[in-house]
Parts: C-alpha cells; sequence; structure tokens
C-alpha cells in the first residue's frame, strides 16, 4: 500500500501579521536572534533516530517576521497550535519557541490528505518541547519554518519512536495516527461482543488428519502404542519445541532463520525515507530492527496442550519426554545447572497417577519425586545432583507454593557493622536449567498471581507446557495466567495490554491461539479412539409416603414463600421475577428440594428445619417422620393458641359494651375448647414423660435410663406446649370469672341469683388460681426450697460473728502502741460486726415472706409486680449494703481492697443521690452506716498487717534477746504472747469471714428466684389485663369483632387442614408400610389405591367419600362432624421404579411403571428389562432405610457385587454432605467405601480390591485423576450443568478403559429433579441440532486443520459411512452426536460460575432456569401453556429421533454417490 508522500501547498500571511501585535513582534525581533532559537531541518537528537510517518511542506510564504530578513536558509522550530475553518479557508496557528503568543496564517484551499497532517500534528507535542527528555515520547511532530530569499517554507513531520519497548499505556489517538499512515491489513474496530469460552475452543489449533501427520512414530523407551490423533498431537508438540521430522524419521532441531510470517502482529511497511519498518498496531510499536523485534516478539517453546479430559494428554506428554531429550551439545545456561529432566508440577491428588503411567508406558525414564526445601537443606548440593541426573521429577503445587519466598535473590543490605549472616537458602528448582516444565491441570494457575504461579513462572525451562482440559473456566482473562507461564512475549506484559487485544485485535487473537494451543475433542477423534461402549441408565425412583409427605410440605412452604401458586403462577400483580429477592429465594428453595430428593437432612436450611441445630447422628426415614409429626403438632397447637386468643378478645369486646351474658358464653366455648387442649398436651407430655424413664413427680431423668439430648429436648418441647395451653386455659377461667362478677353486680345482693353468680364467681376464681399454681408450679418449688432453708437458718441462728477480744494488760515499753492499736481495732470490729448481724436479719425477714398468690384469700390485682417492685427494691439495697459490709471485713481482715465493690458503691451513692436505682432513700441510709461504721485501713490498718508488724518486732526482740539484753527477754515474752493470740483470732475471723460469704450468696440467689417468681406472676398478670380499656362503655366496635371473628374462621381452616395431615402422618407411622394388604373402602366395600382421610382418621376412596360428603357433613363411621379442609389425598398405589436407557444396543422389552412422557425413541433411548428391576428390589438390606434413594443405590451395588463381581463403582454428587450422608449409610449396610478428600483414599480404591465404591462430589479437586479401574458411575442427582456431570464421568469413560461403563442417573419422580434432567437433555439436543444445520455445507475431515472450527455434523456423517443400515453404524452415530452435543455444553459452560461458594453448595443455577427447575414438570404434567417454553417444547426423544434419522440416511446416500 502507497504511504502519502512529501506535499508542497502555498501560505499566505495573514493580514493580522501587520497589526501592532506584529509591529510588537518586529521591534522584539533582535533580541531572539540567537542560535538557540532556531534549529536544522533535522529533529534534534534523540528524535532523528524516530520513524517518519508523514512530512508535508508549505511554500511561497511571505517573509515572516519571526525570522531575520535576507538570511536564506535559516530555520526555525515551530509548533502547531490549531487548524480552524474561516471564510477565506483554513487558519493555522504557529508557536516558535519561547514566543507565548500564536500567530495565525491563512491558506485559501488544503486537500483533505493535507489536512489530516496539520490536524495530526495539532494534537501531537512538538520535539521543541523536549530539550531533555527524561521520558520520549511515543509519538511527536517536528515542525520548523525556513526562510528562503524573500518566502518562507512551512514543513511539517509525524514521528513515530523506532523502538521494540513496549508501554503499558498507549493513548488510542496514537493508535489512530499510527493506522493512518501505516494502515493494518486487517481493520481494527472495538469487538464489544461479550467474549465466549466457545470462541476460543473454536480457534484453537487441531493437528491435519493426514496419512503422514497420522503416521507411527518410532519411540523405543515408549512401551505403548499412540492412537492416530495421539501421534498427530506428538508432532504438534514436537514441532511447538522446534523439532521438525527427518525423511528416517528421526527428529532434529530445525534450522534457518524464521520468516517474517512468524511475527503475529506484525505487518512490514516502507517509511517515507524508504526504510523497511514492522508495526503492530495492537501493541503501537513501530521499528526498524528486524533482529530486535524477532527477539522480543517470538512465540515461546512450547505452549497449551488442551486435549479434553480422557484423552491422554499424560502419554503424549510421555511421549515428548522420550522423543526430544536435551541436545548434549546445547550451551549450557550461566549459573545454572543444566538438566535434561522435564519438571511437572501436578495437583496432589494425581501425583501418584503420573508415577503409574511413566511406570507403565515408559519404565526406563527416571523418575524423581521432589518433596520441597526441606529435602535440600539436609543434602546440599548432592540432592542437586540427584535432581539434575533423572529423566522426570515431580512435584505439587503445594510444594512450589510454599517456596514462594525462597526463589529469588534476596538483596545485599548495607550495615554499618556487617554481621556474618548466613545466606537464606534458595529453591532447588530455580538453581537447574530444565529442559522442559511442563504444568499438569494448569488451569490451577489460570490467575497468575498466586504463589504456586509465581514460583513456575520463575522457573528455568527451555520449553514450558501447559496440560489441561479445561483451560478456560469464565473468560479471557483465565488464558493470560497461562500464557504469564509460557512466557509469550508481549502479551504477557500486563492485564491491560491482554485486554487492549481480545477487544480490538480479534483476527490477531485467534491466530495467536491457533499456533499455541492444540485440542481435540472426543467427537472429532472417535474413529482414531475406539472407546468401550458407554450405557447410559436413568432410573427414576419414587418417593416412600414420608419422602414424599416431606417434599410436598416443603413445595407447598415454597408456594407461599414466594406468592406462587402450585404451577408456578403469580398470585399478586406485583409479582417480579426479575427481582434479586425472588431470584434468590427461589435459588434457596431450589437447593432445598433438590438436597431433600437425596435425604431430608441434606443442607444446613434443612437440617435446622427438622430441628436439628448441630451436626448429629442420620436420621433414618421413621425418625424424620417423627420430626415431621412432631413439627405439625407444634403447628396445630400454635393455631389453636391463636384461635382461642381470637376468641377470648372477641369475647372482651362484649364485656367492654356490656354485654356481659354473650361475653360469658364466649369465655366458656373457650374454657371448654382450652381444657380439651390442656388435656392432650398433659397426655403426650405424660406420655413421653414415661417412655423416657422420667420421674412423675420430680420431672428428672431416672437414674436407671439415660435419657440423651434428644430425648431432652422433646420432653422440653412438649412441657412448653403443655405450659402455653395451660396459660390460655388460664385467661379464659379468669375471664370466666370477671364474667360472673359484672352479671353478679347487676343482682341484689341478698338475691339468690346474687348467691348462684357469686358461688360459680368463686369457684372460677379458684379455678384460675389452681392453674396459676401449676403453671408456676417450677419457680415456687425454687422458691420455697431456698425459703425454708432461710427460715431454718433463722432458727437455729445466722452465722455468728467472733467477738474480737482485745488482748488484756498494758505490754511493756515497746509493745504499748501496739496494744493501743488492737484495743482500738477490735472494738471498731465488733461495731462492724454488730451492723452486719443486723443487716442479716433484716435480709431473713425479707426473704422469709410468704410469696404473693401464696396467701389463702389473695386474688390477682394485675399489679403483682408492681406491688412487689418496693419490696424487691428495699431487698436489693439492704443486700447490696451486706455485700459491702463482707467486702470492708475482708478488707480489714487481710488488707486486699475489693475494686469491684468499691466502684459498685460509688456507682450507687451517685444513682442515689439524684433520687434513681433501688429504694434511693434506703440506700443512702446503709450506705453511710457503712462508711461511719467501716474499719479503714488508713486508720487502723488490717489484721494481717498488725501480725506483721508484731512478726517484725518478735524478731528484732530474738536478736536483742541474744545479745543478752533483759529488758529484751521480757518484752519478747509479751509479744510472744500477744502474737499467739492474734493469731488465733485471725483464723477464727477468717472462718467466720467463709461462712458469712456462703450466707450471703444464699441470701442472694433466694433474693433472684423471688424475682423470677415475681416476673412470672407478672407475666401471667399481663395475659388478663383488660383489653382497650378506654373503650369500657362504649359501643361495640363491630368492625374489630368481625376482624377477630375472621381470624377465627381462619385459623379454624388452618387448624382443619394440619389435623388432616397429623393424622395422616400418624397413621403412617401406624401402618405397617411393607404391608400389601388392599385398602378397602368402607363406603362401597371396593378395594382403592387413591384416597382420602378424614380429620377423625378414617380413610375412604375418594369418589365415595366426596359424594358422601355432599349430603352428609360428617365421617360415615364415626359421625364425627368434619370441616371442609378435613380431608387429606392418600394414595396406596405400589411405588414402581422406571429405567431408561440410553445404551449400544437396543431393546424391545418394556419397563413397567416407565412414564409415558419419558418414552424416548429406541435408536437412544430403549427400555430394559426389568429383570434387572425386581433382582435389585428385591435385595435385602438389613438395617433402617435411609431414604429411597440410598436404599435404592445400596441395593444397586449388592446386586453388583454378586452380577457383576470385583467391579468398582463411582457415587458423585454435587452435595459434599451427601456424600458424606452415603459414607454413614454404607457403613451400615457393609458396603466398603473411600473417597478422595481421604488420606491416600485413590490409591486405595485402586489397589485394594475390597473396596467397592469412590465417593466423589463436585467441589473435589478430580480432574486429571484417572480411575479406568471403575466401570461404573452413579450419578446421585441429576445436573443441569452438563459440565459437572462429564468431569464425573470423564473418570472412568477415558484411554485406558477396557470394558464397557455405565453410567446410572438417579432421579425421584415427580420432583424438581425430573425438570432439571429435561432442561439438561433439551440443552444437549439443541447442541445436536445446531451442529447439524451449521455443518448442513459440510467439509471433508482431511481439510480440517489450523483452526479448531470442527463440523461435527461431518463427522457424524463420516461415522455413519461404515456400514449401510446396521446397528453399529447408528450407534456410532449416536454416539458422536451425544460427544459433540456434550463438548459444545462443556466449552459453552462458565466454569467459574459452575458451583456455589461455600462447602456445602451445589451447582449454580442460572436465574433464567430456577422457574424452568421448580415448576417445568408441573405444568407439562398438568398441560398448562404459556408459562415457559420449555413447557411448550415437544418431548426430547422425538428431536432425537428425527435428527439420527435424517443423519443416518444422509450418510448411506452419500456413500451410495461415492460406491457408484
Amino acid at each position: 500500500m502507497s504511504l502519502p508522500t512529501d506535499t508542497t501547498h502555498d501560505l499566505a500571511i495573514d493580514s493580522r501579521a501587520a497589526d501592532s501585535e506584529m509591529d510588537e513582534v518586529e521591534e522584539r525581533a533582535p533580541k531572539r536572534r540567537r542560535i538557540s532559537n532556531y534549529a536544522d531541518s533535522t529533529p534534534p537528537a534523540p528524535f532523528s533516530d524516530y520513524i517518519v510517518l508523514a512530512h508535508a511542506r508549505y511554500t511561497d510564504i511571505a517573509t515572516c517576521p519571526w525570522l531575520p530578513t535576507g538570511s536564506d536558509g535559516t530555520f526555525l522550530a515551530v509548533s502547531v497550535r490549531d487548524v480552524t475553518r474561516c471564510e477565506r479557508g483554513y487558519e493555522v496557528g504557529l508557536a516558535g519557541g519561547k514566543w507565548a503568543r500564536e500567530k495565525r496564517f491563512l491558506t485559501e484551499d488544503l486537500p483533505p490528505d493535507d489536512m489530516r497532517i496539520l490536524e495530526d500534528a495539532r494534537k501531537l507535542d512538538s520535539v521543541a518541547r523536549y530539550k531533555h527528555p527524561a521520558a520520549l515520547p511515543l509519538a511527536c511532530t517536528h515542525a520548523f519554518l525556513r526562510q528562503n530569499g524573500q518566502n518562507v517554507t512551512l514543513e511539517i513531520s509525524i514521528l513515530w519512536q523506532d523502538t521494540v519497548a513496549l508501554r503499558d499505556k498507549v493513548d488510542p489517538a496514537l493508535l489512530e495516527i499510527l493506522a493512518k499512515y501505516m494502515p493494518p491489513t486487517r481493520p481494527i474496530s472495538p469487538d464489544f461482543v461479550q467474549w465466549e469460552p466457545r470462541q476460543f475452543y473454536d480457534n484453537v489449533h487441531v493437528p491435519e488428519k493426514s496419512e503422514a501427520n497420522s503416521a507411527e512414530l518410532k519411540i523405543p523407551a515408549l512401551e505403548s502404542t499412540l492412537f492416530p490423533f495421539q501421534r498427530r498431537a506428538v508432532r504438534w508438540l514436537l514441532a511447538r519445541e522446534g523439532v521438525a521430522e527427518q525423511a528416517d524419521g528421526s527428529f532434529q532441531a530445525r534450522q534457518g532463520t524464521p520468516s517474517d510470517q512468524s511475527l503475529h502482529g506484525f505487518e512490514k511497511h516502507i517509511t517515507c525515507s524508504g526504510e523497511t519498518c514492522f508495526v503492530s498496531h495492537a501493541l503501537g510499536v513501530a521499528s526498524t530492527d528486524l533482529a530486535a523485534v524477532r527477539q522480543h516478539f517470538v512465540a515461546p517453546k512450547g505452549g497449551v496442550l488442551a486435549d479434553e479430559m480422557g484423552l491422554g494428554k499424560t502419554l503424549e506428554v510421555i511421549a515428548l519426554m522420550c522423543l526430544h531429550p536435551r541436545p548434549t551439545q546445547l550451551v549450557k545456561p550461566s549459573g545454572l545447572l543444566p538438566s535434561s529432566a522435564t519438571l511437572i508440577i501436578t495437583p496432589p491428588s494425581i501425583l501418584e497417577q503420573w508415577k503409574s503411567e511413566i511406570q507403565e508406558h515408559a519404565p526406563s525414564l527416571r523418575v524423581y519425586h521432589y518433596q520441597g526445601l526441606s529435602s535440600f537443606k539436609k543434602s546440599g548440593e548432592s540432592y542437586l545432583e540427584s535432581l539434575v541426573d533423572q529423566d522426570v521429577v515431580l512435584t505439587t503445587y503445594n510444594v512450589i507454593a510454599k517456596e514462594v519466598h525462597y526463589v529469588s535473590e534476596k538483596p545485599d543490605r548495607n550495615l554499618r557493622n556487617k554481621k556474618t549472616r548466613e545466606k537464606p537458602p534458595k529453591s532447588p528448582l530455580t538453581q537447574i536449567s530444565w529442559w522442559r516444565v511442563c504444568l499438569d491441570e494448569a488451569q490451577m494457575v489460570e490467575s497468575g498471581v498466586s504463589a504456586a504461579a509465581t514460583v513456575a513462572r520463575l522457573i528455568p525451562r527451555d520449553h514450558a507446557w501447559a496440560v489441561t482440559g479445561t483451560p478456560l473456566r469464565k473468560g479471557h482473562r483465565d488464558l493470560f495466567g497461562l500464557l504469564l507461564f509460557l512466557r509469550y512475549a508481549p502479551w504477557c506484559r500486563s492485564p491491560r495490554l491482554w485486554d487492549r487485544l481480545v477487544t480490538y485485535h480479534r483476527p490477531l487473537l485467534r491466530d495467536m491461539l491457533g499456533e499455541v494451543v492444540m485440542r481435540h475433542s472426543k467427537d472429532f477423534v472417535r474413529e482414531d479412539l475406539r472407546l468401550p461402549p458407554q450405557n447410559r441408565h436413568t432410573i427414576t425412583i419414587p418417593f416412600t409416603p414420608i419422602e414424599e409427605q416431606h417434599y410436598t410440605q416443603l413445595f407447598q412452604d415454597l408456594c407461599e414463600d414466594l406468592d406462587l401458586d402450585r404451577t408456578g403462577a403469580p398470585l399478586t400483580d406485583e409479582w417480579d421475577p426479575e427481582s434479586p429477592a425472588v431470584v434468590e429465594k427461589m435459588r434457596t428453595w431450589l437447593t432445598r428440594l433438590r438436597q431433600t430428593c437425596l435425604h431430608p437432612e441434606v443442607g444446613g436450611r434443612n437440617r435446622r428445619a427438622l430441628g436439628r441445630k448441630t451436626d448429629g447422628p442420620l436420621r433414618t426415614v421413621e425418625e424424620v417422620l417423627d420430626v415431621m409429626i412432631d413439627q405439625h403438632e407444634g403447628q396445630l397447637r400454635t393455631a389453636q393458641r391463636a384461635r382461642l386468643m381470637a376468641k377470648l378478645r372477641r369475647g372482651q369486646l362484649k364485656e367492654n359494651a356490656k354485654a356481659g351474658k354473650e361475653a360469658l358464653q364466649i369465655f366458656q366455648e373457650a374454657y371448654n375448647e382450652s381444657l380439651v387442649v390442656v388435656r392432650e398436651c398433659h397426655t403426650q407430655y405424660d406420655q413421653a414423660r414415661l417412655s423416657l424413664g422420667v420421674n412423675k413427680e420430680q420431672g428428672a431423668v431416672s437414674k436407671e435410663k439415660e435419657v440423651d439430648e434428644e430425648a431432652n429436648l422433646r420432653l422440653s418441647t412438649l412441657n412448653a406446649r403443655v405450659r402455653s395451653a395451660l396459660e390460655t386455659h388460664h385467661i379464659a377461667c379468669f375471664f370466666m370469672a370477671n364474667a360472673f362478677f359484672q352479671l353478679k353486680s347487676v343482682h341484689p345482693p341478698e338475691s339468690d341469683e346474687f348467691q348462684q353468680i357469686e358461688e360459680k364467681e368463686t369457684a372460677a376464681y379458684e379455678k384460675a388460681k389452681s392453674i396459676r399454681g401449676e403453671l408456676l408450679k417450677g419457680v415456687t418449688r425454687h422458691v420455697n426450697k431456698l425459703v425454708t432453708t432461710v427460715r431454718a437458718n433463722l432458727a437455729g441462728g445466722c452465722t455468728q460473728i467472733p467477738i474480737m477480744e482485745a488482748p488484756t494488760g498494758l505490754g511493756g515499753i515497746e509493745s504499748k502502741k501496739i496494744f493501743e492499736k488492737l484495743h482500738l481495732f477490735c472494738e471498731a470490729m465488733n461495731v462492724q460486726a454488730e451492723q452486719f448481724h443486723a443487716l442479716q436479719k433484716k435480709m431473713a425477714d425479707f426473704l422469709g415472706q410468704a410469696l404473693i398468690d401464696e396467701d389463702e384469700g389473695v386474688e390477682l390485682q394485675g399489679d403483682e409486680y408492681e406491688s412487689s417492685t418496693k419490696h424487691q427494691d428495699e431487698m436489693y439495697a439492704y443486700m447490696e449494703a451486706l455485700r459491702a459490709l463482707l467486702a470492708d471485713r475482708n478488707e480489714a481482715i487481710s488488707g486486699q481492697e475489693n475494686m469491684l465493690i468499691k466502684q459498685e458503691m460509688k456507682q450507687f451513692l451517685s444513682v442515689a443521690k439524684e433520687g434513681e436505682g433501688p429504694a434511693p432513700d434506703v440506700m443512702l441510709r446503709l450506705l453511710a452506716e457503712r462508711e461511719q461504721k467501716r474499719v479503714k485501713a488508713s486508720e487502723f490498718g488490717s489484721l494481717r498487717g498488725i501480725v506483721a508488724q508484731l512478726r517484725q518486732m518478735v524478731s528484732s526482740l530474738q536478736w536483742q534477746e541474744g545479745n543478752n539484753q533483759n529488758r529484751a527477754s521480757h518484752e519478747l515474752a509479751i509479744l510472744e504472747r500477744l502474737l499467739k493470740h492474734m493469731q488465733q483470732l485471725g483464723a477464727a475471723q477468717v472462718k467466720a469471714l467463709t461462712a458469712l460469704e456462703q450466707d450471703v450468696n444464699h441470701f442472694r440467689d433466694t433474693m433472684n428466684s423471688r424475682l423470677e417468681y415475681y416476673r412470672a406472676l407478672q407475666k401471667l398478670s399481663d395475659q388478663v389485663a383488660p383489653y382497650r380499656e378506654d373503650s369500657i362503655g362504649q359501643l361495640l366496635d363491630d368492625r374489630l369483632y368481625q376482624s377477630f371473628l375472621a381470624d377465627e374462621m381462619r385459623l379454624q381452616q388452618k387448624i382443619d387442614s394440619i389435623s388432616a395431615k397429623l393424622r395422616y402422618l400418624v397413621h403412617m407411622k401406624a401402618d405397617d408400610s411393607k404391608s400389601t394388604a388392599p385398602r378397602v373402602c368402607l363406603i362401597c366395600t371396593d378395594q382403592f389405591e387413591v384416597g382420602a382421610m378424614t380429620s377423625c382418621g378414617h380413610s375412604f376412596c375418594k369418589e365415595c367419600v366426596m359424594l358422601w360428603y355432599s349430603q352428609h357433613h360428617n365421617c360415615p363411621v364415626c359421625k364425627t362432624r368434619i370441616p371442609p379442609n378435613g380431608f387429606y389425598d392418600i394414595t396406596y398405589k405400589p411405588a414402581e421404579i422406571a429405567v431408561q436407557a440410553e445404551s449400544p444396543s437396543t431393546s424391545t422389552t418394556s419397563s413397567p411403571g416407565a412414564r409415558s412422557e419419558r418414552q424416548h425413541n429406541q435408536s437412544i433411548y430403549s427400555d430394559i428389562s426389568t429383570t434387572m428391576l425386581n433382582q435389585i428390589k428385591n435385595v435385602d438390606i438389613r438395617g433402617p432405610s435411609y431414604g429411597s434413594k440410598i436404599d435404592f443405590l445400596c441395593r444397586h451395588l449388592m446386586w453388583l457385587r454378586e452380577h457383576d463381581p470385583g467391579s468398582k463403582s463411582i457415587i458423585f454428587s454435587q452435595y459434599r454432605e451427601f456424600i458424606d450422608v452415603i459414607a454413614l449409610a454404607f457403613q451400615a449396610v457393609k458396603i466398603s467405601c473411600t473417597r478422595i478428600d481421604v488420606k491416600n483414599g485413590t490409591e486405595k480404591f485402586k489397589s485394594d480390591p475390597s473396596v467397592e465404591c469412590f465417593l466423589l462430589h463436585a467441589k473435589a479437586h478430580s480432574t486429571g485423576l484417572n480411575l479406568v479401574i471403575a466401570n461404573h458411575v452413579f450419578l446421585c442427582e441429576p445436573l443441569i450443568n452438563t459440565a459437572i456431570e462429564l468431569q464425573a464421568i470423564a473418570r472412568v469413560h477415558r484411554i485406558g478403559q477396557h470394558r464397557s461403563t455405565n453410567v446410572w442417573m438417579y432421579l425421584v419422580a415427580d420432583t424438581v429433579e425430573e425438570s432439571i434432567y429435561d432442561i439438561s437433555v433439551t440443552r444437549r439436543l439443541a447442541h445436536m441440532r445446531s451442529n447439524s444445520s451449521s455443518g448442513g455445507g459440510g467439509e471433508d475431515d482431511n481439510d480440517t486443520k489450523g483452526k479448531g472450527k470442527r463440523k461435527s455434523t461431518t463427522a457424524l456423517a463420516s461415522a455413519g459411512q461404515s456400514g449401510t443400515n446396521t446397528p453399529r453404524s447408528d450407534n456410532a452415530l449416536r454416539e458422536n452426536a451425544i460427544d459433540a452435543a456434550n463438548s459444545m455444553e462443556l466449552q459453552a459452560a462458565d466454569l467459574s460460575r459452575l458451583l456455589t461458594a461455600g462447602k456445602s453448595g451445589g451447582e449454580m443455577v442460572d436465574k433464567e432456569d430456577l422457574w424452568g427447575c421448580l415448576f417445568g414438570r408441573i405444568n407439562r404434567r398438568d398441560g398448562a401453556s404459556g408459562l415457559s417454553a420449555l413447557a411448550e417444547s415437544q418431548p426430547a426423544n422425538t428431536e432425537v429421533g428425527r435428527f439420527l434419522r435424517a443423519e443416518a440416511a444422509t450418510g448411506r446416500a452419500t456413500q451410495s454417490r461415492e460406491l457408484s
């Protein structure tokens, strides 16, 4: 493409050049005639080395006042400030040198190209600005005025830096300028279409299917045979390492200089000066130095091996190591030990797998396991030598992550006083120049910033390989970490540069991916692969009645929580499906329902819903039923209490309106109904107490029988229900007594009516008191026990404080003062003891008083708690004073001050002075007396201090006595007697102090218990308080009255519904679930399977009982009245297990119970015989039932023991918690298993024949795990994200598998699992249909090379050409179709969002799929339409059959044409 040439144009000077401003310039011109103000025609250094993108010359300008006259050839550097359009043409603003003002020149005509140069020059800085540049600009302009006689020429050059140095951020305007003058061969435009993983997989390299490329390879060290596609892959690996295959089959390094075409992103251009320039518009780099470009921007030796899971990437790497060792003549790297070894870094879970596969395929290779820096510290240099001598060194990401601080040199520190310190060790991995470094499961370093990624990037190597079956998890940023490891310059320089490539240069990105990434998929290499067939079976398991009831209740709760009906239709107009709160609720409920399909206690929310606050033993189905019964009983009691309270409020409204008789009638109804509830609760509590071995009187667990925590919790729950029922009964009884009181007031006191009503009133009040006594029995017993102890202490006398008797005599000369001090101290302590005794007696009197409501004839007045407040406040004040005195006495004896009491007394004093706090007057008086009679340490000291002083005096006198001083002997005798007396006195006081502390604690406990009693009493008093006292004596509030009446009716309906459910649950518990006896309707005497159970517990066929109820509203058997909600649907239909098989061989036997909507076409889904099902169902498992799924799984595995001896199975679930549940169930039925998160679990599964199962969950790091020893995979639940399912299946369906494999997917009928399964299958079918439509043009497989745009349909047609209409061709077609659909689903998946956060989370379901998962199956079953596109879709099998039949016909027609 031609570049812009120099242009010459005429510029006329503007008339404004002669104005006053120009005159001013002319006057100052002589001062500007210095050399520094002028420039040569060439740019000054360092801009002289810049590339000239464009150059323009404008001539025939009149004499410029800026230049000296008569000086031909003089140059003046200027800059273009602006270009504006005016009436006469264009104004060009120039500024020169240090001139601050712009001078404008006018041109009448300016072609577009030259206008573009001026515009671009205006955007760029001038070289005149950079005198001594610290940082050179990427682009700039060199503009100058040149004097030619009387004319002036303006010349402008646009310059671009000639360098290969990269800039992290390039102004987009500069890139636009570069593209103008050196146009790219490909258009540059921002592609804001979101990057999807599929775009990556469509552009990776797929080796050409040619005879030469698939030919055998001579690999002497390899004992295994490679598949043709593996041979093609190995040749590509060798080519990436710079090795070419020779005619004799050997491989040698390629010779010669790489061509310019190998420089991806660089294009060749010719500059204005005729030089060859290499430009990268993506990088903003232009350089004339081809050698520098090749040195800095060459693709790495290595790449990304991204074959799909199970295609033998490990074997391909082993073959590469055997074929291309390090040449001996290679130049040795300086400072490093050269090694021919390949360093392989793997996840810990598959390291042993690498060992075993190398031993199997290439046993001659020397393999070493590097376990970390600790081994190097012990052995030193000899350890390095042993690493260098190996062929393969294996290590893990965990090991290298720990060496992140030992891979780089530590900087030396200039210290004033240098100390000889031992240098920190350096990782041996960075002291060796490895021939090859290989990252297995390289997606683990895709972030590029982890410790493992940092170490892997810094390890010296000649070749680097990233091996991964899932190179992308979310988006293009995942590839950046891989490029960082490969050191693929320049794209690994910064994430911003990588984003620029993806956004603006997608074609270049595609070329780059096609160069360094290679991938095969199973559907593309199926002809070469020839894996054993895989049979896929879908087993639909019905719930047990208990599980079905639990699931139904959860689904009903879901609909109520989301304001939806059972079909998913909104119940309110405000329902917003896009609301984040609604979406999160739907996702939470979907998770709970899916977990319930596995086991009722999988998931934290499900466990809490069943009353399990913490982890406990796994519940059986029968135990879950017990919990469900208990929960429904709790709901029933709550609804009953709410209904009775609404009725009592309605009676209070009548009472306030002076309708006493109507109020009494309502209260009596509530009394009778509550009495029934009380009796029922009492009966349940007594039965539970007897069954648990609880003493009836004490309410405690008997010693003969220990009750576990759950049983105690059950007993506490029942006791709480009894108490709640008693409270309601007490309210009704008390209100009934109040109504009698009102009614008797209208009669004369001497009348018979008055006496009769009064007798009823008294009886009602006595009954209410009796109920209160039962409610307060526990707290009353506790208070009375403590009060009895207090009274016993009063009778026996309080703890006596020994009188402190001062020593007799006056002492000697030296001991006189101590004698006087002791006299005063003892006197003060005795005064304090008297005060303490007074407070003790006062507290004992307070605490010994009888409780309110315990005295005969005392009734509740509604202010019991308030009336005891004064009494309690005074008691509290005396209690605090007693505590303070005890602390003071302890301080006087021991000398230790109680800072807590001191601070509390300060606060009490401060609050009491403000008239606040408990009994402020009493508190002030008691604190004043305490301060007055306190034994102050500053005045008297302490008893311990006095004894210490005596000891010191005795020691001094003993020394004097030793010096034969007679006076000292007499003094010593006196003091020794005194010391002995004081020690005895102190011991007695300490003993008494301990007893006093116990008394004070007992007083405190008794006071607190009394306070608790009054609180409970006040609670009962609050419950019987008048309702809306301001309305007493006024007219009835009919609106409020009707509101309470409506609440009663609503709650009654709820009670009827719960009662019916509860009756059915109790019936299930009592009924023998294994009984096969027919159920007979008591009306028509016929057998039935679908019926209804009444709230009274009788069951009938549904048609009969509904017909009966239309004429009678009672039970046909017991004649009990049945409310409209008193029926509960039941079913006794035998549960059948339906199996759909996707198998290479078709079968015409039908499976009973197969669901009609899942009758797939036999070419892909065919029913299998019922023989195996019956055999599995008849397997006997001993022990309790843990649910339908777990039970069937256990039976299935036991069946495999007999019919497939020695087989091993993988059990897969998305939930780790369910794997824990399965492990417990397997332990109970003696099925041996291991798991991936158990130490050596993988190796034990492979090597131990007794281990039958390997437990795997979705969050286990199982990628790369090879478990071909297993041939059965059990998927415990369907998954909407096929990629998760394929991770499990790929563990067994891979190269190395020599037996046919079976995949068993378990579904629960009529649940969200069926909806999820349908969505997953529909998606795969959609991929198959898209393959068919996109591949219509066809493209021969031999033409498939370079890029990875695989034509799956072509591959399918090719697979079908191996014969005529045979089962094998149809099977190959079907397998290819499924593999292609699976590959597309895996490639389209955002692997980073497949699973939710947290250890116990499962797969992430997109919000677009939530409604279909929850309600799709219900709407299809019920024939609903218009709610979901999924509900409107045709059965999946119809599309599959139509698709496969069409493809088979096309294949046969093509083959016929070729044969003819």
